[in-house]
C-alpha cells in the first residue's frame, strides 16, 4: 500500500450539498462566516450543473474564493437523481452498456468541470450492482469505465496546460453499492495502478458497513486522499451532525492524528434547513475531538449564535 496522502495538514471543509437552498455564492460566504477552510463542491442543478456550468461560472467562483480565502477542495458528483427519479441509477455496472454510458458521460462532464473549476480531487462511486451480476463482471465494466476517466482527466489537464496530478479522482464507497468498503476500493486501486485514482473514505460509510471502522480507516489512510465525515445512529446511514450520534470521535480523531494530512469535509446534505447551525456546531465539535484540526486555529463561541442571525466571527 504505498501512497500517502500529500496535502501536508489537515483541513476543514464542509460539503455544498449540504447549503442547496441558497446560491454557490452564498454557499461559500457562508462556510468562511463559519470558520471552515474550504467548501466541497458538489454536482447539482443548484450550484454545479453538469450541463450548464461554464468558464463564466468558474470565473465567478474563483472570485468569491479568492475574496473569502476558501478553498474548493473537492468535487462531489453523488447526487442521487441527476440521471433518474430512481435514486444514483443508473450505475457505472448496470447490466445494460446505454445505461453505463449514460453515467460514464456524465461522470467525464464531471472530470472536464473539476479542471475547469481547479479543484484537486473529482469524487465518485460505484453505484449498486445487480443481484443478478457476478461481481467478477462488475470489476471489469467498473475497470473499463475508470480507464476511459483516467484518459478523459489526463486529456482535459494537458489541453488546459496543467501539470499530470493536479487534479486526481477519488472513488467513494457507499453502503449497498458495487464498492461498499475501503477494501474494495483499495482492490480497484491496486488494478488500475493509477497515481491519479485515490481512495476518497466516508466515516460515517464505515462505520455503517465495516467490521472495524476504526481499524479500516486507519488501515487505508495510506490510500486516502479525502475524508468525509459526520456522526452515525446505530450504523444506520442517515447522516448526523457531529456528536448527535454514537461515533467516537476522540478515538478516530487520535486515529488521524497519527496518520492523515489532508482534507477532513463535513457531509450533513439532510440539514439545509439549518445548514448555518449545522455547520457551525460540526466545526466547534471537530476542532475539540481532531487533534491536527485544532492546533493553531480558534474556536466560535456558538453561546452568541441565535438561529437566524449572523454568524459569529470566528477566530482565523
Amino acid at each position: 500500500m504505498p501512497k500517502t496522502s500529500p496535502t501536508p495538514a489537515t483541513r476543514l471543509a464542509y460539503n455544498a450539498n449540504g447549503l442547496r437552498s441558497v446560491s454557490l455564492d452564498e454557499a461559500v460566504r457562508t462556510l468562511a462566516d463559519c470558520g471552515y477552510d474550504g467548501i466541497e463542491l458538489s454536482l447539482n442543478a443548484q450550484h454545479v450543473d453538469p450541463w450548464a456550468f461554464s468558464a463564466a461560472d468558474a470565473d465567478r467562483l474563483r472570485a468569491v474564493l479568492d475574496a473569502t480565502g476558501l478553498t474548493a477542495c473537492s468535487l462531489a458528483t453523488g447526487d442521487p437523481h441527476l440521471l433518474s427519479g430512481n435514486a444514483f441509477e443508473p450505475a457505472l455496472v448496470d447490466p445494460d452498456p446505454a445505461e453505463r454510458a449514460r453515467r460514464l458521460d456524465l461522470l467525464r462532464r464531471s472530470v472536464r468541470l473539476g479542471v475547469l473549476a481547479g479543484v484537486p480531487l473529482v469524487v465518485f462511486s460505484t453505484g449498486r450492482r445487480r443481484a443478478d451480476v457476478p461481481p467478477a463482471r462488475a470489476d471489469a465494466w467498473l475497470d473499463e469505465a475508470v480507464a476511459v476517466l483516467l484518459d478523459t482527466l489526463h486529456e482535459t489537464l494537458d489541453a488546459a496546460g496543467l501539470p499530470r496530478g493536479s487534479t486526481v479522482l477519488g472513488v467513494e464507497p457507499e453502503p449497498d453499492f458495487h464498492c461498499a468498503t475501503n477494501a474494495q476500493v483499495a482492490a480497484l486501486l491496486t488494478r488500475t495502478g493509477s497515481p491519479d485514482l485515490w481512495l476518497s473514505q466516508d466515516l460515517g460509510h464505515c462505520v455503517v458497513v465495516e467490521d472495524d471502522a476504526l481499524g479500516s480507516l486507519e488501515h487505508h489512510l495510506p490510500l486516502t486522499r479525502h475524508l468525509q465525515v459526520e456522526d452515525i445512529a446505530d450504523r444506520v446511514h442517515a447522516h448526523l451532525v457531529p456528536g448527535d450520534g454514537d461515533v467516537d470521535f476522540d478515538a478516530v480523531g487520535a486515529v488521524l492524528d497519527a496518520g492523515y494530512g489532508g482534507w477532513i469535509s463535513v457531509e450533513l446534505y439532510d440539514h439545509d434547513p439549518v445548514h448555518r447551525e449545522a455547520a457551525l456546531r460540526s466545526r466547534e465539535f471537530l476542532l475539540q475531538r481532531f487533534p491536527s484540526l485544532s492546533r493553531g486555529r480558534g474556536a466560535i463561541d456558538l453561546s452568541a449564535f441565535e438561529p437566524g442571525a449572523a454568524a459569529p466571527a470566528p477566530a482565523r
